[in-house]
């Protein structure tokens, strides 16, 4: 596997989300896509203004972000902080992406001279690490650094937490583990607050047709139901990437934090050849994406 394996599905993950990101209401989505979703599409929500089909959420805008920092610093995630804030500060200003609460109160420790992340539970947080991939070979070094770009903005310790557990699970598929396996290894692991096993277990237990495990998980943003709602979506369609994008997007809800995490782990397990190829031209960011990856040598 290469860097670009694990990095563009998960791009592909977060813009195939983009169209029915935080929609909650399963009739309408049902209504918008009868036939599912399989290519990218305009947003249907308030949330994303300016955006199209093709585009990054805000999520996705800061995992590219992280990538061209990375990029501008030879391959160091210190410039990371920097880049983040004026980015952060960029958009409160100009409204060019949304501004979620994990940003909003980030920025506004800073503000009052507080160099302290939001409280936020958001599994989004842990959702950005893909760019990792292309400037680590060392699992150790790759979850140190998932966990330092974690807590700029997610003080949560069950999200810097999760950070770790994702990049130790993508790491592991890429060498040839299966995903349950790496979860199992995974969540075997200490770590500070993060309930692994438990939240392994609720993922395996989760029975029955698709859209009733995910209510009964939680569509929402916080860990608590999206990460075993995002092992459990990769446990279902380990065989089938493109399946396991669309069933993301279909469900709705926080679909573009687990979308980022999926794409990571299935471009992993199966490598970039696996998906579609106009979901790599269609995508509005490739130019951005390509060059940060040219300057790493990926």
């Amino acid at each position: 596997m290469t860097s670009r394996d694990f990095i563009l599905p998960s791009f592909f993950g977060d813009s195939l989300a983009l169209g029915l990101h935080w929609i909650y209401d399963a009739a309408r989505i049902a209504a918008l896509h009868p036939d599912g979703i399989q290519s990218y599409d305009d947003p249907r929500s308030s949330y994303h203004p300016g955006k199209s089909a093709g585009d990054l959420t805000h999520l996705g805008d800061q995992m590219l972000l992280l990538l061209e920092s990375l990029a501008a610093g030879g391959g160091s995630i210190v410039g990371w902080p920097r880049d983040w804030r004026a980015w952060a500060e960029r958009i409160r200003d100009d409204g060019s992406s949304y501004l979620d609460g994990a940003t909003r109160g980030t920025l506004g420790n800073f503000a009052v001279g507080r160099s302290q992340p939001s409280a936020s539970s958001d599994l989004a947080g842990a959702a950005r690490i893909a760019p990792l991939f292309a400037v680590h070979d060392k699992v150790e070094a790759l979850v140190a650094s998932a966990r330092v770009q974690t807590s700029l903005t997610h003080g949560d310790s069950r999200v810097i937490d999760a950070a770790e557990f994702f990049a130790r699970t993508a790491f592991s598929v890429g060498v040839g583990a299966g995903f349950r396996e790496a979860f199992e290894e995974a969540s075997s692991q200490r770590y500070d607050a993060l309930p692994a096993d438990e939240w392994f277990g609720l993922a395996l237990r989760a029975g029955g047709d698709l859209p009733t495990a995910a209510a009964a998980l939680g569509l929402g943003c916080d860990i608590e139901g999206a990460f075993p709602l995002t092992l459990a979506l990769a446990l279902r369609h380990e065989g089938n990437p493109v399946a396991a994008l669309s069933a993301n997007a279909m469900l709705g809800g926080d679909s573009a934090a687990r979308g980022l995490l999926l794409g990571l782990l299935l471009g992993a397990r199966h490598g970039i050849d696996a998906f579609p190829d106009s979901w790599t031209s269609r995508l509005r960011g490739i130019d951005r994406i390509n060059g940060a990856l040219e300057r790493l040598g990926s």
